[in-house]
Parts: structure tokens; C-alpha cells; sequence
């Protein structure tokens, strides 16, 4: 049984739905500290957002995301949530020394990588104000 199964049968985790995916605690421990690299990146050509130069992601921001983010299931994530083309990119470390680079995107969807851990796939649904556009 993975990680997810077992949080949602503690009832820890969200059911999830037909636009939202099963989100579950994240078990980061607090940010000590944000460094944006790169704002304002295109992966694909966003033809139906506003331009990506727009999306300009501070630190605080950043920090407020892995505060409010859940981590899903990259699957779920895949069929249930919008992508967007616009991200930002930086590294992050945690309060116990921890380190990682994350990304994250207008829509409040992101990723953050740890040496020698698995990738986080992360939702921020409280990400409605600028710079998050949902």
C-alpha cells in the first residue's frame, strides 16, 4: 500500500474528484528559506493564458505556496487539474537542514525535488491571489 493510500485511509487525505485530485499532508517540515531562480518561464507556447513574463512569483509567494500546498499523485494531477505553460523556479531549504528545487506554475501546481527522495508533486487550492491565476 503506498504513502497516499495509507493517509487517506487515516482519513488525513481528501477524497478528491472529478477536477480536483486526492490531496494529502506533505510532512515538510517548515521553510527556512526561498530563492527564486527564474520567473516568467515559458515550457510551451501559452496561447489561451496571459503572457508568461506576468507571472512573477516572489519569495514570499513561494513560501505561502509550500505552506498551503498538498502533495497528489501525479497521475490524479494529470487527468484532474489545468497545466499551465508559465513557471518559476528556485531552490528551497527546510528548518531541519533539508534542501530542494521546486518549480511551480501559475495554476498552483508544482514539484519539488530532494536529493535521494522521491519527486513531491504538489496543489496549492488556497493559491488564488496574484501571482496564482485560478
Amino acid at each position: 500500500m503506498n504513502v497516499a493510500a495509507l493517509l487517506l485511509a487515516a482519513g488525513a487525505c481528501t477524497p478528491g474528484g472529478e477536477f480536483v485530485p486526492r490531496l494529502c499532508p506533505t510532512g515538510l517540515p517548515p521553510v527556512a528559506e526561498v530563492v527564486v531562480e527564474r520567473q516568467g518561464i515559458a515550457r510551451w507556447s501559452p496561447s489561451d493564458e496571459p503572457p508568461c513574463a506576468t507571472f512573477q512569483p516572489g519569495a514570499a509567494e513561494v513560501r505561502r505556496f509550500f505552506r498551503h500546498a498538498r502533495a497528489a499523485d501525479p497521475r490524479e494531477v494529470h487527468f484532474t487539474l489545468p497545466e499551465s505553460a508559465c513557471v518559476a523556479a528556485g531552490r528551497v531549504r527546510f528548518a531541519d537542514g533539508s534542501t530542494g528545487t521546486w518549480q511551480v506554475e501559475r495554476f498552483g501546481l508544482g514539484w519539488l525535488d530532494r536529493p535521494g527522495r522521491a519527486r513531491v508533486t504538489l496543489y496549492c487550492v488556497r493559491c488564488r491571489a496574484r501571482p496564482w491565476a485560478q
